[in-house]
C-alpha cells in the first residue's frame, strides 16, 4: 500500500473550493435570484398600470364649454322665473348639468316681478328639470327677510326652496333657527322643520292680534 506524503495531501486540498468561496458563490446566487424577482415585480406593475390607464382617462369629465361672467335664464311658459349669474360656468350638455362658481340668483314671480336674491359659492343647474342647487355660504334675502344656510335646492315646478341643513331666518327683527326648511321664492311663507328656536321682537298684546297672527300663518303656510 502506497502512503501519500503530507505534501501530496496538501496538494489535493488546494484543488478543492474553499469554504469561503462556496459562501460567496451562494450569496451571489441569492442576489441574482432577488434581482430577478424584483425585475419581475416591476414589469408586472408597469403592465398593470398601462392596462388601467385607458380606463382612468375615459372616466375623466371634460366640459363641453367653459363660460366666464355668464348668465342663465330659467323661464316657464315664456315668463322669467330666475336669472342665474356666475363668475364661471362649466357646461356638460349630455348630462343636463351646469356647474357654477360664485353664484347669484334673482327670483321672479308669475308676473315677472322681482322677489328675492340668492348668493352662494357653488351651484349646479339642470335646465331641463328646471332645478338648481347651491352650496357654501348661502344667503337668500329681500327687503324684509334674510335666510342663511349652507345649501339650498330650488324646484321651479313647485316654486319651493328646501334644505336639510341648519338655517337662520330673520324677518322684521325676529330671528328663528333650526334644521330643515321649506319656503317660497319670496321668503314670505317659511317653515323650519326641526329643533326650532328663536326670539320674537314684537309679541301680540291681545287675543285679537294673536288670532290674526295664527290665521295669517295658517293661510300662508306652504301646502
Amino acid at each position: 500500500m502506497t502512503k501519500q506524503s503530507p505534501s501530496n495531501m496538501a496538494g489535493d486540498w488546494s484543488n478543492r473550493p474553499s469554504l469561503l468561496s462556496m459562501t460567496q458563490l451562494a450569496n451571489r446566487t441569492k442576489r441574482i435570484l432577488l434581482a430577478a424577482i424584483l425585475l419581475s415585480i416591476v414589469l408586472l406593475l408597469a403592465c398593470s398600470q398601462q392596462e388601467k390607464a385607458p380606463g382612468t382617462a375615459s372616466k375623466e369629465r371634460f366640459p363641453d364649454s367653459i363660460l366666464e361672467k355668464a348668465t342663465i335664464k330659467m323661464t316657464s311658459s315664456g315668463i322669467k322665473q330666475a336669472v342665474i349669474y356666475a363668475d364661471t360656468l362649466f357646461v356638460f350638455q349630455k348630462e343636463d348639468s351646469v356647474s357654477a362658481r360664485n353664484v347669484k340668483v334673482d327670483f321672479y314671480d308669475e308676473t315677472g316681478a322681482y322677489q328675492s336674491t340668492l348668493t352662494a359659492k357653488m351651484g349646479l343647474v339642470r335646465q331641463k328639470q328646471q332645478t338648481f342647487s347651491v352650496w357654501g355660504n348661502v344667503v337668500a334675502q329681500n327687503d324684509t327677510s334674510k335666510l342663511e344656510t349652507e345649501s339650498l335646492h330650488w324646484n321651479s315646478k313647485l316654486n319651493l326652496i328646501t334644505t336639510d341643513d341648519f338655517v337662520r331666518f330673520q324677518r322684521n327683527g325676529d330671528v328663528i333657527t333650526g334644521y330643515g326648511l321649506e319656503a317660497d321664492n319670496k321668503l314670505q311663507n317659511v317653515r323650519i322643520l326641526h329643533n326650532v328656536k328663536g326670539s320674537i321682537k314684537e309679541v301680540p298684546k291681545s287675543e285679537q292680534e294673536l288670532d290674526s297672527l295664527e290665521k295669517t300663518k295658517g293661510e300662508g303656510a306652504p301646502p
